[in-house]
């Protein structure tokens, strides 16, 4: 398994390297580490001189220039370092260019990315959390971890069953990548009023993961608002890992304010497996 390792701002990425580390050691995989000098940060700092005061913007840029690829340089070779204690294979680089763009197409030759529900890339952090790798998993098509606000082993892990293709895709990529066939208590889950709906929800995952070899995982299907159930659900279990494959919605806003997903990256306390 290749894993992508986007380098973040701020002290949520500590928790993402753990999280790639034990991903990539419970599956014999390499970490690919990716630092983003953001070029149109640069640029902006370049345009925006004063008339007769070009060169002046153009040091000014340089200077920025080299503040973030010193500071993903040495980003990189801790994170390195990290990986190789733990005996994980692992390459970083540096590159300069437009955020989105180098994640996608780093994503094409990987596996999964792997990175916080808190991550942030732009200079002040001022973009939502976990929304450019979410973007990346949009165009890149690619499943995304993103991991807490704090470290925790995946023991109980709770696969949304919502019904539909999405539902499908995102425990389908979860069962190709044979993530967590070994978890101590997998949990197949449907908010669904009626018995039956449950069942109907719960039916393509629970082939999914037979066809895969995994075994059996626990069933559930509660009645009640959906978020809300859902949520509670995963509180009464103490999930430590939610599968769950995308939303309906795709404006940031409806993410952030609505869904299951979006109320999941607030919260922040457990890891997240997603797909489209």
């Amino acid at each position: 398994m290749n894993l992508l390792l986007p380098v973040s701002l701020g002290p949520s990425f500590d928790t993402a390297v753990q999280l790639a580390i034990d991903t990539a050691k419970a599956h014999s995989g390499r970490i690919r580490v990716l630092s983003v000098v953001d070029a149109a940060e640069i640029h902006r700092i370049e345009a925006g001189a004063r008339p007769g005061a070009i060169h002046l913007a153009l040091h000014a840029a340089d200077e920025v220039r080299k503040r973030m690829t010193a500071e993903g340089t040495a980003a990189v070779a801790d994170t390195l370092r990290r990986c190789e204690a733990a005996g994980v294979p692992a390459q970083g680089e540096v590159l300069e260019g437009e955020f989105e763009r180098e994640l996608v197409a780093a994503a094409g030759a990987n596996d999964l990315l792997v990175s916080a529900a808190a991550s942030h890339f732009v200079p002040d952090r001022e973009d939502a959390s976990g929304k450019l790798v979410l973007s990346v998993m949009r165009e890149g098509g690619i499943p995304v971890l993103l991991s807490g606000s704090a470290p925790r082993s995946a023991r109980t892990i709770v696969a949304g069953c919502g019904g539909g293709t999405r539902s499908e895709r995102a425990v389908g990529a979860m069962a190709r990548l044979s993530l967590w066939k070994a978890v101590p208590r997998g949990i197949l889950l449907a908010v669904d009023d009626a018995s039956e709906g449950g069942q109907e929800r719960i039916a393509a995952p629970r082939r999914i993961l037979a066809d895969a070899g995994y075994p059996a995982w626990e069933e559930k299907i509660l009645p009640g608002p959906r978020a809300a159930t859902f949520l509670s659900f995963c509180d009464s279990v103490d999930a430590d890992v939610v599968v769950l494959g995308g939303w309906g919605e795709h404006r940031w806003n409806d993410l952030l304010g609505l869904s299951i997903t979006g109320r999941l990256l607030e919260d922040g306390r457990r890891h997240l497996f997603i797909y489209m």
